[in-house]
């Protein structure tokens, strides 16, 4: 039952984040639109789309490097997946596990680095938007708490994978 509730859990909090990014990328969209159309069509320019479409484009990257590390489509060489596919399989494991362990080290540098910087620029005003220039590293720390919480989801399973020997959910 608790393994069922968090497996639904951590689906749905990919979801989330996708939907999230989602709306993002429309607002994205919509902010490019209307700077274009003010610019070109009307001859008078908006300040705040420019702002507005790269802290958006910021946080999508965010948030999409997130999910593509719940679906374990991070950054990967095609080569070396080759190449460790030929191994013994506890050799595959232990190298999927060290793998995912030294990203869980980089993110847990991006957690500090994005706690430190948004609690620090966090009374500093945007050049144009009234918001907190720290709510731009906000979107670091959260995307980066939950890369941290599927990457330690896939060190578990790499771990039951060693022990019980089985080959699923190792390689996608």
């Amino acid at each position: 039952m608790v393994r069922k509730n968090y497996k639904r859990l951590y689906a749905n909090a990919n979801k989330a984040i996708e939907h999230f990014s989602t709306w993002m990328l429309i607002g994205l969209f919509i902010a490019v639109l209307l700077q274009v159309f003010f610019r070109y069509v009307l001859n008078s320019p908006l300040t705040w789309t420019e702002e507005a479409a790269r802290y958006l484009n910021i946080w999508i990257v965010l948030f999409g490097t997130a999910v593509a590390v719940c679906e374990r489509d991070n950054l990967r060489v095609d080569l070396v997946d080759i190449a460790v596919k030929k191994w013994p399989y506890k050799a595959q494991v232990i190298f999927y596990f060290v793998t995912t362990l030294l990203c869980l080290l980089v993110v847990i540098s991006f957690i500090k680095g994005g706690y430190e910087t948004t609690k620090d620029q966090w009374t500093i005003s945007m050049n144009v938007l009234p918001f907190p220039q720290g709510l731009l590293f906000l979107g670091m720390l959260i995307a980066a708490s939950f890369m941290f919480w599927f990457f330690l989801h896939q060190l578990i399973e790499h771990l039951k994978a060693l022990i019980k020997r089985d080959a699923g959910g190792i390689v996608k």
